[in-house]
């Protein structure tokens, strides 16, 4: 493109840093920004999301949130999307307090979560073994018309059955899937965890209920 005098904009280096941090690249995302910035294009919100995902994936949240605080001094104003990578990041980091309460404070800073961000917020409990949490935030966003899609409901029941409460899982599937069901079905991974646990836990009663209320 240089060659033919044809100069990148601020999506062209997106789009490139994007598939630097798709292969794990962190680094070269970063020599891409400062490339950028030489040719005097200013890194927009878009930009700090693919590196602050990155960082969540690679170099760890601490250094997404020092570049979270570097944009906010920068004049950046942080979008859901931006909130959504964070809390996200600091669920994978097990850092469930603090993702609750960047996620309680959305309200305050004039943001209303959405169903990918109660989702995180939701997969966060389940990995912390935070069962009621999850289930009580999914009562919540239906409560604020957010309302769980497919990627919701199969992140609560596997959250479910990595806890063994089986039968939760079962009143779940029942819920959405019922006579008032919601067209729900079992993702890929789900459908793998299930298979998983029904041979490697013949004989516990429980998880055979898996069995009849998922492949009847």
């Amino acid at each position: 493109m240089i060659r033919r005098s044809e100069y990148p904009n601020v999506v062209t280096y997106n789009t490139l840093m994007h598939g630097y941090c798709l292969r794990g690249e962190i680094d070269g995302a970063m020599a891409v920004v400062r490339t950028m910035k030489s040719m005097g294009i200013v890194p927009d919100i878009v930009t700090c999301g693919i590196l602050l995902d990155g960082f969540c994936k690679e170099k760890g949240i601490d250094e997404a949130m020092s570049l979270f605080h570097a944009m906010e001094s920068n004049g950046l104003v942080p979008n859901i999307y931006i909130y959504s990578i964070l809390i996200n990041g600091l669920c994978i980091d097990g850092q469930l307090n603090e993702a609750r309460n960047l996620f309680d404070n959305l309200s305050s800073i004039g943001l209303e979560a959405d169903v990918k961000t109660y989702t995180m917020m939701i997969r966060g409990f389940c990995q912390g073994g935070l069962l009621d949490e999850a289930n009580e935030l999914l009562v919540q966003m239906e409560a604020k018309n957010c309302f769980p899609d497919d990627v919701t409901y199969n992140t609560l029941i596997r959250g479910y059955i990595q806890n063994k409460k089986y039968s939760e899982a079962c009143a779940l599937k029942e819920k959405i899937c019922g006579p008032c069901g919601r067209g729900f079905s079992l993702d890929a991974y789900t459908t793998s965890m299930i298979l998983d646990v029904l041979n490697t836990e013949k004989d516990d009663p429980s998880a055979l209920a898996l069995r009849q209320k998922f492949f009847p």
